[in-house]
């Protein structure tokens, strides 16, 4: 795992055999969302948006200083370097054509230069600067280095982008894209057009990965790949190496892992570099301020998500970003105090009413999730159950004798319901009729359950008097989540990210129509471990978590062998 503290150099080695990290540096600190680099060894060229539309900076790799590349276009990509590096080939939007041309940008002296009369989304030259590839929709085309002579080389299904020749110049690799499946895949063909075929046929990750380059040497390809960090839903874009000696269809070997993001990478020609971009997770939680219309931090420089307070008020738990750890601490951020692991992500935790204990999921990769219980002044987690299904979401009895949660054995209804564990009895029992539910939540009185159906369309409610669960609300398609009870039991309240403007709604019980109460505009939400969050502060505010994720490239040192 790579991670470490802004601007730091962190050092270790991957476990793995084959290409190992050694250090990883960190080069710009703009803050700026990027979307493509290139390097001629002593310079960086980076596809950045300050605002809206994209600029070039140029990075001193010696000193870090930055720079915008002067150009004529609002909105310019860059894709390659000219085998003097006197050039960079760009993809820039025409005022007249509304297409994306492509035309070269002197790094020093001179003007920008239309390459014959090409457009397309992605490009780059073969070494020896004889030959251009480039792609226009789903056609991969090949024309001369000065970009004559252009010719349809393969038609994908799907859409053609990051484009590289191997360094012989007899081959060349891409990644085409198919939104409507969500994938993206590794291609190669021949210069002549000649055996067009998929990398990775029987890799795991083979449908979400992309955007790849070869070593100067031509020995190591790198490429990223989207995958979901082990029992979340949270996807990380990692880096990994293909040994071209043992053909294209080796298992490939892993660079990088979460929680950091790296893409685009971009080996340098020594064969022991390569630069990426790099996106740190962080998180800001903020509370909504109803009077002013404005979001506030609960505790100024908190990363982090799934935030309980105690009973009284006092005291708050939470859940660190990245690194998923439990952690306790004043309501003012004072006396922080680590109460699980980083080698576990835990989620949602919940604080007993005397204040004394803390339930909360432990995610480990591999593993069921498990509910556990740990003293707020810190000690050693226990299980609530020894058995081998998961549980989620603990609630409390408004005593403390009782805890229920959720459990399930598979995602399917007749693996999923609720309990209830008793801790003077030890008796765990199930809540009738909860086959197929998930997510309860106890009513203040305790005389309901508030849960969800499993496609989070439908609220029901269980009345323990009778025994029964009724149909409460019905919505679209995963439009509930993070359902929440008023102090006063007479609402439900839920996150509605689905249903016209996102929103928090709320329910009356015996009502059948749901209300907005906070509009979320202009809020750019982490997406977390279990989908956005939101929650209750103590005086009742909403709360929510801001993506303050940074964009930043990295350099990283590696040994192949």
């Amino acid at each position: 795992m790579l991670a470490g503290t802004h601007g730091d150099t962190v050092r270790g080695a991957a476990s793995q055999p084959g290409p190992r990290v050694t250090a990883m540096s960190q080069i710009t600190h703009d803050g700026y969302r990027k979307d493509n680099l290139v390097s001629d060894e002593s310079q960086l060229y980076v596809t950045e948006r300050p605002v809206a539309a994209r600029v070039i900076a140029r990075v001193s790799l010696s000193t870090s200083t930055r720079s915008v590349l002067p150009s004529p276009f609002s909105n310019a990509q860059a894709l390659d370097l000219s085998p003097d590096h006197s050039r960079v080939l760009v993809s820039a939007n025409s005022k007249e054509s509304g297409e994306a041309e492509l035309w070269t940008i002197p790094v020093s002296k001179g003007s920008p230069q239309r390459v014959g009369a090409l457009s397309g989304r992605d490009g780059s030259w073969s070494r020896d600067g004889s030959h251009l590839a480039f792609a226009k929709g789903s056609v991969l085309y090949l024309a001369s280095g000065e970009g004559n002579q252009p010719h349809e080389l393969y038609t994908a299904a799907g859409s053609v982008f990051a484009v590289h020749f191997s360094p012989d110049g007899a081959r060349i690799r891409f990644s085409v894209s198919d939104p409507e499946q969500n994938t993206t895949a590794l291609w190669e063909v021949d210069r002549d057009g000649s055996n067009p075929h998929p990398l990775l046929a029987n890799w795991a990750y083979k449908t979400k990965a992309c955007c790849g380059n070869w070593t100067g040497d031509g020995n190591y390809y790198f490429f990223q790949a989207s995958q979901y960090m082990p029992n979340t839903s949270l996807v990380v874009n990692t880096l990994w190496a293909l040994d071209e000696s043992k053909g294209a269809n080796a298992a490939p070997l892993q660079i990088t892992e979460g929680p950091m993001s790296f893409g685009n990478p971009a080996p340098a020609r020594d064969h022991h570099k390569v630069w990426a971009i790099g996106v740190r997770p962080a998180g800001e939680v903020v509370k909504f301020d109803a009077a002013n219309k404005k979001y506030v931090p609960l505790i100024p420089g908190l990363s982090a998500t799934d935030v309980d307070f105690s009973a009284d008020g006092k005291w708050i738990a939470y859940v660190a970003i990245p690194e998923g750890s439990l952690w306790r601490s004043r309501a003012d951020g004072s006396e922080r105090l680590q109460l699980a692991s980083g080698a576990e992500r835990a989620a949602l935790p919940r604080w007993s009413p005397d204040g004394k204990q803390i339930a909360f999921v432990s995610m480990k990769p591999g593993e069921s999730w498990k509910m556990y219980l740990v003293p707020a002044s810190g000690g050693t987690p226990q299980p609530v159950v020894k058995e081998n299904s998961s549980q989620i979401d603990a609630n409390w009895s408004a005593d403390g004798s009782q805890l229920m949660f959720g459990d399930f054995n598979s995602h399917d209804a007749a693996g999923v319901n609720i309990r209830i564990l008793d801790f003077k009895t030890g008796k765990l029992t199930n809540v009738p009729g909860s086959q197929g539910v998930f997510s309860p939540r106890w009513s203040p009185d305790g005389q309901h359950i508030a849960a969800m159906s499993l496609d989070s369309t439908t609220l029901l409610l269980f009345d323990f008097q009778s025994g029964k669960w009724s149909t409460w609300v019905k919505e679209s398609a995963g439009t509930v989540s993070y359902p929440s009870w008023s102090k006063d039991g007479q609402y439900l309240y839920y996150d509605d990210l689905v249903n016209g403007a996102e929103a928090i709604r709320r329910i009356k019980v015996g009502g059948t129509d749901p209300e907005e109460v906070v509009v979320l505009e202009s809020f750019d939400r982490y997406p977390g471990i279990l989908g956005p969050w939101s929650g209750r502060a103590s005086d009742g505010s909403w709360m929510f978590v801001r993506d303050r994720s940074t964009q930043e490239v990295y350099q990283l040192s590696l040994e192949l062998p």
